[in-house]
């Protein structure tokens, strides 16, 4: 199996325009890791359309205003606590980070309750000047940001769990499969040991490396060019399950 995977792209269609220049109609499927950005999205897609493959994506911190339901064309696949199989591969993960969850329905769920929680600290942070800062001494207020933090870590806790009981009820073999994810995902190794792949960003700085038999791939950043960084990968995956990547710089 080949693919071509990448991450923030950050509304940069022109870099993605070069991508598609680049290279060919030589992949079984197309990796995105998020930070599409928002507004861009559709035509993010309609580009990568072009490659015919299917296109497995997630969201980050800047695609906070895209639903999950959105539809990007039959071929695009939001990676979100659920399995895509792609030949012998299953790909799973979830979407959103802590820097911004967006609409994650985990963290949505989340957020309401600590909203309907802390109704009346809300309501006072509505008032004038005076009053709000009167609210924000109070150890309501100071329970409700509490409440606010906790939430963005227990958020991914439970996407992380999401990922597992996926795994689990789909019977899948971790070892053919290839988890995506915005951020890199902790913990991973207790909690899902032997997975084949783990691709993600988030940090803008390829990275590759192994740990308990697992591979971890940054796969960079997408929107800066850097020929003497490299912007994207190609993965190769044999018969045999050996994962090999290669970081390439996007044409100037």
């Amino acid at each position: 199996m080949r693919l071509l995977a990448f991450s923030d792209v950050h509304h940069n269609l022109m870099a993605v325009r070069k991508l598609r220049a680049q290279e060919e109609n030589s992949f079984d499927a197309i990796v995105v890791a998020g930070d599409i950005g928002s507004n861009s999205a559709p035509d993010f897609f309609k580009i990568l359309s072009t490659f015919k493959c299917p296109i497995l994506y997630v969201y980050g911190n800047w695609d906070h205003e895209l639903t999950y339901k959105s539809s990007f064309g039959r071929n695009c696949h939001l990676i979100h606590s659920n399995m895509v199989q792609i030949g012998k591969l299953s790909f799973t993960g979830f979407s959103g980070c802590p820097t911004n969850w967006g609409m994650n329905p985990i963290y949505g769920k989340l957020h309401r309750q600590i909203e309907a929680d802390n109704a009346d600290v809300i309501a006072a942070l509505k008032n004038d000047i005076p009053s709000i800062s009167k609210t924000r001494r109070t150890k309501a207020y100071q329970k409700y940001i509490a409440q606010r933090q906790l939430a963005k870590s227990e958020a991914l806790r439970l996407n992380r769990q999401g990922v597992s009981n996926a795994m689990r009820e789909a019977g899948t073999d971790p070892q053919k499969c290839i988890i995506i994810t915005h951020e890199r995902l902790s913990r991973l190794s207790q909690e899902l040991p032997g997975t084949l792949l783990h691709i993600f960003g988030h940090i803008h700085k390829y990275s590759d490396h192994t740990f308990k038999g697992t591979r971890y791939i940054d796969v960079a950043a997408l929107d800066r060019p850097r020929p003497d960084v490299g912007n994207y990968a190609t993965i190769e995956i044999d018969s045999r399950l050996e994962v090999e990547a290669k970081c390439i710089p996007l044409a100037q």
